[in-house]
């Protein structure tokens, strides 16, 4: 890769290219990340960040340790009055009033940069400017995480299919096989069962696109893209591979110039017909996982909603419909299966299974035809408003996951939709709004009028309101915002 330029955009030169780049270098200085009124600054040594600034308020350490639940609201709120009544940064804040110890802070800052990177692989544009006459403090020490580990979870939560497919669509029909230093990368990466078996799939054997298809999941496409990226993988076209195979293969075989015919039907047999191989380990768990998550589909159809067929959140737009059908055509389509080494009975599901899937998609992607099919599903009684707050539920408990991992754009991705599934549920609206404040960019205002809208369903919820006292003290309103703090604090706002 050539020298990281002094300015870019990130649209050219993504984050986790931007970020390897900057490793391979050992490059020291700061680098600047810009988006709309959006800014962040980090200071690197030996090719690692080690520090990071940012102009949010909802990323500063106060709220960054109360969401991950080191320190209780009541500590947030003493934090916050000791920083405004000393004039110092929240980290000397946090020893004085013994919230932290040094080794507590020292973590807790480490952690502050990746939250504060992770945010930016979000990013759908925006610029960065590299300083190498910034030197980073002689003391600090360098950020311990692994940088391949946090370029997979960086993709795996922001980036699309079609972007990481659209990345390696060029080396498509190459053969991939991991090169000596792929072990070391591999081995600190996250793992499961799809990393396990795709790294399987990485023997030169296959071609990328049959790889592709092991990487069923997002964390699956990160891997294979942090490998690709890293060098980790050598690539060779098919002829060479062909070639290799026929020279290496014994006993030699001495082939006859007339074809003869085969003992069972008389014809004769094409020249160059080999065994066919019985498939690999990796082959066959894949093979199983189909078969397995066809026939959960299939044994479902009367069940499930187009929405749910096609994997999406009923909040979703046309575009990401269609994109959803086309990777389900990769899937199902019968082409595929043909050489998927499923038995005939699976075949004939998913061939029901992508009909279904096609009606699906031919009625979510016209827009009066969505709006027919949602209005009955809005109008069958009490039966849909028990599977509308069930699907609520749902949603919500998967975004309020994300939201203690830190991972609020993740988040508001299921908040939204559950919101406008039971719109009169204060802990949905509350979460919403969080998330709003949270996410970058931040939208306090926003999120500000989702929390008034809890608490006009709860005007008792301590959580809410010490989450507007926040947000109110954001958009300048210190005076309302120490209320609301009072209010929840007297509302079991002191819990952590």
């Amino acid at each position: 890769m050539e020298s990281i330029p002094e300015h870019g955009r990130l649209d050219e030169i993504p984050l986790p290219r931007l970020l390897l780049g900057l490793q391979r270098e050992r490059f020291g200085g700061a680098v600047m990340l810009s988006r709309e009124r959006v800014g962040k600054r980090f200071l690197f040594r030996d090719g690692l960040p080690i520090f990071a600034e940012s102009n949010l308020a909802s990323e500063s350490l106060g709220i960054q340790l109360m969401d991950a639940g080191r320190i209780t609201r009541s500590d947030y709120n003493r934090l916050i009055a000791h920083v405004e009544q000393e004039k110092c940064k929240e980290g000397k804040a946090l020893l004085d009033l013994g919230l932290l110890d040094a080794k507590g802070l020292f973590l807790a800052l480490k952690e502050q940069v990746r939250i504060r990177l992770l945010e930016c692989f979000g990013w759908p544009h925006g610029e960065f400017h590299v300083d190498r006459s910034s030197e980073p403090p002689s003391d600090a020490q360098p950020f311990r995480a692994e940088l391949y580990s946090l370029l997979q979870e960086g993709i795996e939560t922001h980036w699309s299919s079609e972007r990481v497919l659209g990345d390696l669509r060029a080396r498509m029909e190459l053969y991939p096989e991991r090169v000596d230093g792929s072990v070391r990368i591999a081995s600190k990466l996250h793992s499961d069962d799809v990393v396990r078996t795709l790294l399987d799939e990485l023997d030169g054997t296959r071609s990328l696109w049959k790889v592709v298809q092991a990487a069923k999941t997002p964390r699956g496409l990160a891997t294979l893209w942090v490998l690709d990226a890293a060098d980790a993988l050598r690539y060779r076209d098919a002829a060479k591979l062909d070639s290799e195979i026929d020279e290496s293969a014994t006993p030699e075989i001495e082939i006859e110039t007339t074809a003869a015919p085969t003992a069972a039907s008389g014809r004769a047999a094409p020249m160059d017909a080999r065994p066919r191989q019985a498939p690999s380990e990796a082959e066959a768990r894949a093979t199983a996982e189909l078969r397995r998550e066809i026939g959960e589909k299939h044994a479902r159809l009367g069940q499930l909603s187009y929405y749910e067929l096609l994997g999406m959140l009923p909040a979703c737009d046309t575009p990401a419909i269609k994109r959803a059908y086309h990777l389900a055509a990769k899937t199902y389509h019968p082409d595929t299966l043909a050489r998927s080494g499923l038995d005939a009975e699976a075949r004939t599901e998913a061939n029901r299974v992508f009909a279904e899937i096609s009606k699906a998609h031919a009625t979510l992607s016209d827009p009066e035809r969505r709006r027919r099919y949602d209005e009955e599903r809005r109008g069958e009684g009490s039966t849909i408003d028990a599977n509308r707050l069930a699907n609520a539920e749902n949603l919500y408990r998967k975004g309020e996951i994300l939201m203690r991992q830190g991972n609020f754009r993740g988040a508001f991705e299921f908040l939204k939709p559950a919101v406008d599934l039971w719109p009169d549920e204060c802990a949905y609206q509350s979460a919403l709004g969080w998330t709003y404040y949270k996410k970058t960019p931040s939208e306090a205002q926003a999120a500000r009028e989702h929390l008034e809208r809890a608490l006009a369903i709860d005007a008792e919820d301590g959580v809410t309101l010490f989450r507007l006292g926040v947000v109110l003290r954001t958009l300048g309103q210190s005076e309302a915002a120490q209320a609301a703090h009072a209010r929840a604090t007297r509302f079991g706002g002191n819990e952590g």
